[in-house]
Order: C-alpha cells, then structure tokens, then sequence
C-alpha cells in the first residue's frame, strides 16, 4: 500500500511537471501569435456572435448582453484582420502528400514556423520538420545540403509553431518537408511562397 501511495505520489509530481512545460502552448495568448490560428479562432468567435443574432437568440433581448455581443464581434474582427496582414509579411504554403498522409497550411514569417488548425499528418517514429531549398524534395537525396532541421514534430495534429534560426536569406527555403530520420522516408512538404500585398 505505501509503495502504490508513493507511486501515485511520484506520477502525480511527474505530471504537474510536464504541465508546467507545456501550458505555455496551451495558452490562448500564445496560440494567437500563430497567424494561422488567430484568424480561423477569430472568424469563429465572429460567426458564433452573429448566429446568435441570426437565429434570435433570447439573450439579445438583454441589452447587457448585446453591447458584449458587439464589442466581441468588433474586437475579434480587428484579431482577423491583423492576423491576414501578417500572414502576408511571410510565405505560406499547403501540405502535399508523398508516401503518407499530411495536409494543411503552413505559415513561415520571421523566425517561426507556423502549423495551421487544419494540420495533419500520419505519425511515424522519428518525424522531423526540415526547410529546403529545394522546391520539391522528391528531386533530390533528401535531406539535400540545403536542408535545415526544425526538430521533431511534437504533435501530428493541430496547430503548431518552430523557432527557425540562422537563416540569413529565408526567401530562398522554398518547401518545408516532414521526413521521418529513422525511417529515411519523405511523408509529404509545402511549397512555401511569399504573398504579395
């Protein structure tokens, strides 16, 4: 019994640990500084202030209640807004599949890689995130010369966000590609392109 106690003990510790590592990306606060998820999590909130309209909910009958329906709707307009303004300062791409599913956008603005809400992907032993020169890593031995390694991926759905550094010229990675370094097997890349103003 005091082993199973002291066990118990010992996972719950372990755990609060692991939380303490990770909240951070469980914050709302940090999940929108992805411009990606900042404007699909803000035209939600939008959408679900004006069905509440559309649909004539009762609580608009509450004045209260509306004037924090509007400022919300007018706020987390403002969040979308941004969010696409700075989704052009970067390249952005979608995933292709290769030999295994992957799919979504991707977002490379200043030093972050950015995984959209929509991303997926199979999982495999040791999947890695790698930037390339090169257009389409099927072209080449992969991982080519070029090819920088963001690290490993830490989840295969959802969003998601890379520090990238020492890049002195990023508009020349043009695909960001997930391969799985044990398995020496390309699951899929996103050609990445810069959006124009």
């Amino acid at each position: 019994m005091k082993k199973t106690i002291i066990a118990s003990m010992a996972l719950l510790a372990l755990t609060a640990c692991q939380n303490a590592n990770t909240s951070k990306e469980q914050e709302l606060s940090y999940l929108l500084e992805n411009p990606l998820f900042a404007e699909r999590y803000s035209e939600s909130m939008v959408d679900t202030m004006v069905e509440l309209e559309i649909y004539e909910d009762p609580i608009i009958k509450d004045e209260a209640k509306m004037k924090i329906i509007d400022k919300t709707k007018e706020s987390w307009l403002k969040v979308a807004q941004k969010a696409r303004v700075d989704q052009r300062k970067g390249s952005k791409g979608s995933f292709t599949p290769i030999t295994e599913f992957t799919a979504g956008e991707v977002l490379y603005s200043g030093n972050s890689l950015f995984l959209a809400p929509d991303f997926a992907s199979a999982p495999g032993p040791s999947l890695h995130f790698y930037l390339s020169t090169v257009v389409d890593p099927r072209d080449v031995e992969f991982p080519d010369e070029s090819a920088i390694d963001l690290g490993l991926m830490r989840s295969n759905l959802g969003t998601g966000r890379y520090e990238v550094v020492g890049i002195e010229e990023p508009i020349k990675y043009r695909s960001l590609v997930l391969f799985d370094t044990e398995l020496e097997r390309l699951y899929g890349f996103a050609q990445i392109s810069p959006l124009y103003k």
